[in-house]
C-alpha cells in the first residue's frame, strides 16, 4: 500500500472532502493528511515532513502569493493545488499565475472526487490510466484558460476570444459563444467556431435557444442530447441550427443575469462528461462577469473624470476670474478709504481664495495614478514635515519603508494629516508613522504583497460618531477651515488603490489607516 501525503493549509481544520470523501482512486493507494492553519505554520509542517502535494484553501492570514513563493524556494518541484470558490477569482487568478494548479470548491456530489483525482495526479499516482477522466480533463481546461485570463497585455475582447477557442478544444465542442439577453432577445457577442447561424451581432429569440433554460434557473445547463427531450427537440437552435449538445452557464454583472456563455455541438455527448464541464463554462462565465463589471467601472470612472475636468474649468475661470477682479477693487477701496468693514472683505476673499484651490484639489487628487515609482517614506515625510510650521508638535517615523505610487499626490496626504493633527489639537501633540503589520515592523518594506500603514497622534481623538463624516467634503469643526483637507487625502488614496480608515490611536488620539497599499 503506497502512500501520498497531504499537507492542506488553509482554514483550522481540513475540508470534509479531503478527510473523508476523498478517496483514492488507486486501489493500492492512500492519503495522509497532516494540516496547518497560517502561512508559517504551513512552513513549520512542510519543514518537519515533506509533502507529496500541498492543498491549499483560503483565506489564509498571511499573503497566498508570498507563501507559495516561499514554498517554491524550498522546493520547486512540489504539487501545489489551490483549493477555492470560483467566485475567489482575484486569489485563483494570483495563484494560477504563480504556478499553481486549481481545483474550484462547488458544494455538489463530485467535489470529492474531484479533489482526490487532482492529487493523485499532482502527487504521481494513476499516471495516463486516468488521463481521460472528464473532471481531470474539466480543471485542466480551467488552468488553461485561467493563463489566459491572467494575461495583462491583452485586452478583453481578446482574452475572451481566445477563452472561447481555447475552451472548444479543451473541452471538445465545435462552437462556443458569449452573449447578452435583453429584454426577450439574445446578441451574440463573441465567437469560437464556424457555424452559419451564429455571428456577432446575431440576434435571436430568447425563447428560441437553449439559453432560455441558463437564464430561467441561473445556473449551469448541460444538455447531452436534445433529441431525446420532447420539448428541446423542437426549438429552432435545434431543428434549424442542428446544436444537439449544449452547456452553458449565466453571465451575472452587478447581481443582474447579463447573458449567457455557451459552447454546442452537431452530435450527442456522454451525460457524464458533458456535466463535468457544467464547472468549467461556470468558471469561465464568472470570469466573464468580473471583467464586464471592472470595464464598466472604468467607463464610469473615465466619465467622472470628464466631469472632474469640466468642473475644473469653471472652478478655475468662471468663479476665479469674478475673485480677482472683486480683490483688484479691493485693493483701490483700500487705498482710497479706511474702514473696518474691508478687513472682512479681504477675510471673505481669502476664504473664496482657499475654497477655489481646495476644489481643484480635491478634483484633481480623485483622477487615477498612472505613474507609479518607489517612494521612500521617511524621506518624504520629512520633507512634508519642513513645510509644517509647528513649535508644539513633534514627528517620529517608527519604520522604514518604502510604497509605490505619485511622490507629489503622496506628500498631499501627510501635509493634511500633519495639518488636520496640529489644528485641531491644543498644546504639545506627537505624530506617528509606522506600518500596520507589526510582522514588517523595522523593515524596509515589506517582501511582496500589500501591507498597511498608519499616521497617528497623541490628540483628542475624533468621536466614533464623526469618524466616516470627516471624509465628506465641507466637513470641518472650524470656523476658518474649508473641510477638504480629509477628502484630499481619502482621494489620493483611492486613486492609488488603496482604503483609508480613521479609527483611535492607542494613546485615544486620531489614528488613519492605509490598508491594500503596494
Amino acid at each position: 500500500m503506497s502512500t501520498l501525503r497531504v499537507l492542506h493549509v488553509g482554514p483550522a481544520n481540513p475540508p470534509d472532502t479531503l478527510t473523508n470523501g476523498a478517496e483514492p482512486a488507486a486501489a493500492d493507494t492512500e492519503f495522509s493528511v497532516a494540516s496547518a492553519d497560517t502561512a508559517d505554520a504551513g512552513l513549520r509542517a512542510y519543514e518537519a515532513e515533506h509533502a507529496d502535494c500541498l492543498v491549499v484553501e483560503p483565506p489564509l492570514e498571511n499573503d497566498i502569493v508570498d507563501f507559495l513563493s516561499r514554498i517554491r524556494e524550498r522546493d520547486p518541484e512540489l504539487p501545489i493545488l489551490l483549493f477555492a470558490s470560483p467566485d475567489d477569482i482575484d486569489v485563483v487568478s494570483q495563484v494560477l499565475a504563480a504556478g499553481a494548479d486549481y481545483v474550484p470548491k462547488t458544494d455538489g456530489d463530485s467535489e470529492a472526487e474531484l479533489l482526490a483525482a487532482r492529487i493523485e495526479t499532482l502527487g504521481g499516482v494513476g499516471g495516463e490510466h486516468h488521463s481521460s477522466d472528464p473532471w481531470r480533463q474539466s480543471t485542466a481546461a480551467i488552468s488553461r484558460l485561467y493563463s489566459i485570463t491572467n494575461q495583462s497585455e491583452l485586452s478583453f475582447s481578446e482574452k475572451l476570444n481566445r477563452a472561447l477557442e481555447v475552451g472548444t478544444a479543451e473541452l471538445g465542442y465545435p462552437f462556443a459563444y458569449a452573449t447578452r439577453i435583453e429584454n426577450s432577445d439574445v446578441e451574440v457577442l463573441a465567437v469560437a467556431g464556424d457555424h452559419d447561424d451564429i455571428a456577432v451581432g446575431q440576434t435571436t429569440a430568447l425563447s428560441d435557444n437553449y439559453c432560455q433554460l441558463t437564464i430561467a434557473e441561473n445556473e449551469p445547463v448541460a444538455i447531452g442530447n436534445a433529441g431525446t427531450d420532447d420539448a428541446l427537440s423542437e426549438l429552432p437552435v435545434y431543428t434549424e441550427m442542428g446544436l444537439a449538445c449544449y452547456v452553458g452557464a449565466p453571465i451575472t454583472v452587478d447581481g443582474e443575469v447579463y447573458g449567457s456563455l455557451c459552447f454546442a455541438g452537431n452530435e450527442p455527448r456522454d451525460p457524464e462528461l458533458i456535466e463535468a464541464q457544467k464547472l468549467t463554462v461556470k468558471t469561465l462565465a464568472q470570469w466573464v462577469g468580473y471583467e464586464l463589471e471592472r470595464s464598466q467601472r472604468e467607463q464610469e470612472l473615465k466619465r467622472q473624470i470628464e466631469r472632474l475636468e469640466e468642473f475644473s474649468h469653471i472652478v478655475s475661470h468662471d468663479l476665479r476670474n469674478p475673485l480677482n477682479v472683486a480683490q483688484g477693487r479691493l485693493e483701490i477701496a483700500q487705498s482710497e478709504c479706511n474702514s473696518p468693514h474691508l478687513d472682512t472683505v479681504v477675510d471673505a476673499l481669502d476664504r473664496m481664495e482657499d475654497i477655489i484651490e481646495d476644489t481643484l484639489m480635491l478634483a484633481r487628487q480623485g483622477q487615477s495614478v498612472d505613474n507609479m515609482e518607489p517612494v521612500e517614506i521617511p524621506d518624504l515625510v520629512d520633507d512634508c514635515w519642513d513645510v509644517i510650521e509647528s513649535p508644539n508638535a513633534e514627528l517620529r517615523v517608527v519604520d522604514d519603508f518604502t510604497v509605490h505610487g505619485d511622490p507629489n499626490r503622496l506628500s498631499h496626504v501627510f501635509e493634511n494629516l500633519f495639518r488636520n493633527a496640529i489644528d485641531h489639537n491644543e498644546g504639545p501633540i506627537t505624530i506617528r508613522v509606522g506600518l500596520k503589520n507589526v510582522m514588517y515592523t523595522n523593515t524596509r518594506a515589506p517582501d511582496s504583497g500589500t501591507f498597511g500603514f498608519f499616521v497617528e497622534d497623541d490628540g483628542r481623538g475624533v468621536p466614533e460618531g464623526r469618524r466616516e463624516s470627516v471624509f465628506d467634503a465641507g466637513e470641518t469643526t472650524r470656523k476658518d477651515g474649508t473641510g477638504f483637507g480629509l477628502p484630499i487625502v481619502k482621494q489620493i488614496a483611492e486613486a492609488h488603490g488603496w482604503e483609508v480608515e480613521l479609527t483611535d490611536s492607542f494613546d485615544g488620539g486620531a489614528r488613519f489607516e492605509f490598508t491594500n497599499v503596494r
